[in-house]
């Protein structure tokens, strides 16, 4: 036992070392970021290829879909290993995006600035001959969502003038400065918190019920989550079981009743179906039916850990919008999947957006017992998660599994034995946010920082390139205006000389 205890004092050492250096790199990206907006603003507005955005995305869609069936989804980027904090590519690297080893980010600084401007070089000739720099598509981060960007003859995409695209670039610039704001939070963050999200009426209540043994969020056939919901053990507030609904989550403060309204159980499922009161979250403090702290996720002995539960997807534009921006502040996201429905479009969406950040997403495919071929069903979503996250489907047998969270509530009321498909599921996420967060916590954050500066690199390129080109454009004017200023100095010397010499004869006269 002294062993183990010393072992884990160890890991928790290297994770607090590690989270520091996280923290500096973090707030040289952020440094990084201010500096090229005041560049931006002030001195030289970013050229940003927005026209060439535009085409690339027509000839994709003219051609269509890869042969690899990826149909244009976006690239998976590099992402930090969960031991030894190497970065690697998960497919083949473009031009610019090369593997690199960012155990420390300061090397990637010092090597930066070479690779960048033998990128640039490289690629002037491709530029002329190919009418791009680089493949647009490639930009993730500080690429501009403009729905106008994909009409590129179209006259509003014509008006739009390089001082105005400026300002919307810095305007992301910001969005993102705010975005690194909250990974540093999260860093920093002893606590880790699990999103459960997905479409809608996939289970992702039964979900939470399961994995706690407690039915204590309402589930129905219908959609029935409005609002969010945050379970966290009650050892978090003196061991008592109480209910917070909270109209201002930025104001919430356990010890401070007048930033909460406590809730009974018997009120819980109307507030959570209707939320009549317009609350932004409910905070639930709940104890785990076992006491060993080897099986609870939420009394785990090692770090607290929040489970929220989320509205559907598209349950209506505001909270599929709050539903994004809270990826901001989660360690790790379960994405829950009807087995009946798989990836919806909006689930794919959703995916891709968090794959900017999160290399590894843990799947659940619930309602797998409802399924009668059991092996296409899963063929087919395992081929879906191919495409929509590659190191997710690389580490499918830890990440993704089938199983049905409502059998596991059946089994737990009559006190039988969990299924092996969801003890399988509960030791690899306990495994997933306790045991690896390298990963799951300070992976994510890492990989952020590293596309903003992939993303850096691609139009520091791009504005290497155009700057050179007007550079050329100038001096072939200068050139072709040389003879006629060369002529212009000899009229010039010429006229200098009549006029000394009518000076002179009016001089003598």
């Amino acid at each position: 036992m002294s062993a183990t205890r010393e072992e884990q004092e160890t890991q928790q050492r290297i994770f607090a070392d590690k989270c520091r250096r996280l923290h500096t790199h973090l707030l040289n990206t952020k440094t990084l970021l201010k500096d090229i907006g005041e560049y931006n603003r002030s001195k030289w507005p970013v050229h940003y290829p927005l026209a060439r955005i535009a085409r690339a995305h027509e000839a994709h869609t003219a051609v269509g879909p890869t042969a690899g069936g990826s149909s244009g989804l976006r690239r998976s980027n590099s992402m930090l290993n969960s031991s030894d904090a190497t970065l690697v590519n998960s497919l083949a690297p473009t031009r610019l995006r090369r593997s690199m080893t960012t155990d420390d980010m300061s090397e990637y600084a010092t090597d930066s600035n070479s690779s960048g401007q033998t990128a640039a070089s490289n690629n002037t000739n491709d530029s002329d001959a190919a009418g791009r720099l680089l493949d647009p598509s490639d930009l993730s981060v500080l690429k501009l969502d403009l729905r106008l960007s994909y009409h590129a003859d179209s006259d509003v995409m014509g008006s739009l003038e390089e001082s105005s695209i400026a300002r919307l670039f810095d305007e992301r610039l910001t969005q993102c400065e705010v975005h690194i704001d909250k990974l540093i939070a999260r860093v920093t963050d002893k606590s880790s918190k699990i999103l459960v999200t997905g479409d809608l009426n996939a289970g992702k209540s039964t979900l939470v019920n399961a994995l706690i043994r407690h039915d204590i969020l309402p589930f129905d056939q219908q959609p029935c989550t409005m609002l969010f919901c945050e379970v966290v053990d009650a050892s978090q507030n003196d061991d008592i079981e109480e209910i917070h609904a909270i109209p201002d989550i930025q104001q919430y403060d356990r010890l401070n009743p007048l930033t909460y309204a406590v809730v009974k159980m018997s009120d819980l499922e109307d507030i959570v179906m209707e939320n009549d009161e317009q609350y932004q979250q409910l905070k639930i403090y709940t104890n785990d039916s076992r006491s060993a702290q080897h099986q609870s996720l939420l009394h785990n002995g090692v770090v607290d850990v929040a489970l929220i539960d989320s509205p559907g997807l598209n349950r209506d534009s505001l909270k599929t919008t709050q539903l994004f921006a809270r990826q901001e502040e989660i360690d790790v996201v379960v994405f829950v999947v009807n087995a009946e429905n798989h990836f919806t479009l909006s689930g794919q969406d959703f995916l891709l957006n968090a794959g900017n950040e999160k290399a590894h997403i843990f799947i659940v495919v619930n309602r797998f017992d409802a399924i009668r071929r059991k092996d296409r069903c899963e063929r087919m979503i395992l081929d879906q998660i191919r495409d929509l996250s590659p190191l997710t489907y690389a580490e499918r047998d830890e990440l993704v599994h089938f199983i049905s969270a409502h059998e596991q509530l059946a089994a737990d009321r009559e006190g039988k034995a969990s299924s092996e498909a969801f003890s399988r599921m509960e030791k690899s996420l306990r495994s997933f946010t306790l045991e690896q967060r390298f990963k799951s916590k300070l992976a994510p954050a890492q990989r952020y920082a590293m596309n903003v500066l992939f993303d850096m690199q691609y139009l520091a390129a791009e504005n290497v390139a155009a700057a050179t080109k007007r550079i050329q454009e100038i001096n072939a004017l200068l050139r072709e205006g040389m003879p006629k200023y060369e002529i212009l100095l000899q009229e010039r010397k010429e006229s200098a000389s009549q006029s000394e010499s009518i000076l002179d004869g009016s001089c003598q006269e």
